[in-house]
C-alpha cells in the first residue's frame, strides 16, 4: 500500500493525502475519507521514504572497540535506551579492536545515516 493507492481509494489527490500525512490543511471531508482507507487498510507511511524526503535519518552511529567487554555492553545499553526514548536508532559498529576496521566503519557510517554528516552529542539528542 502506498501514498498513491490511499489517494485512489479516498477519491482524493496524492498531494491531499500528503498534506494529511504532514498535518496540513485538509477539509474535513477528506480528512474524514482519508482517515477511513488508512484504518481499513492498516496503511503506515514508510519511514524511509520520510528520511530521503527530509534528509533526516534519525540514526546515530556508534563505533565500539570490542562489544563483549563488561563497561561497553554497559555503555552502549545506556545510549540505545537514551536514543530509543528520543526516537533514534542505534547503528552499531563492533570493531574488535582494529584500527582499519574504525576507519572503515566511519566512512560507512558517514556514507549511510546521514546525507549531512554530522558529529552526534548528547546535548544535541538528549534535550
Amino acid at each position: 500500500m502506498n501514498i498513491n493507492e490511499i489517494a485512489e481509494l479516498a477519491g482524493v489527490s496524492r498531494a491531499t493525502v500528503s498534506r494529511y500525512l504532514n498535518d496540513g490543511y485538509v477539509s474535513e471531508e477528506k480528512r474524514a475519507a482519508i482517515r477511513k482507507v488508512i484504518e481499513e487498510t492498516g496503511y503506515r507511511p514508510s519511514q524511509q521514504a520520510r528520511n530521503l524526503r527530509s534528509k533526516v535519518t534519525k540514526l546515530v552511529g556508534v563505533i565500539i572497540p570490542d562489544i563483549e567487554s563488561g563497561s561497553v555492553s554497559q555503555m552502549v545499553s545506556g545510549i540505545s535506551e537514551v536514543l530509543s526514548v528520543k526516537g533514534y536508532q542505534l547503528l552499531l559498529a563492533d570493531t574488535r579492536n582494529n584500527t582499519r576496521a574504525e576507519l572503515k566503519f566511519s566512512k560507512k557510517i558517514r556514507l549511510t545515516a546521514s546525507f549531512s554528516w554530522e558529529r552526534c552529542f548528547p546535548e544535541n539528542i538528549c534535550t
